[in-house]
């Protein structure tokens, strides 16, 4: 599926802590695609603290109802 700038999704995968007090996202956490790169999509997740973009690919995401 293809996203675009502004879209509001939801993850279907889990995305766990990259170090000790990180955020981690549960599957359907959702976001928004706020840019797209090779292979991915930049999405920010709601309620992550650091407000920085989260990569994931397309087959990693979905339209949020």
């Amino acid at each position: 599926m293809t996203f675009h700038a502004g879209q509001r999704v939801e993850t279907t995968v889990l995305a766990p802590a990259a170090w000790d007090g990180a955020f981690s996202a549960p599957a359907g956490t959702p976001g928004i695609i706020v840019n797209e790169s090779p292979g991915g999509y930049g999405v920010l997740l709601d309620g992550d603290p650091d407000g920085l973009p989260a990569s994931y690919g397309p087959d990693e995401l979905q339209p949020r109802p």
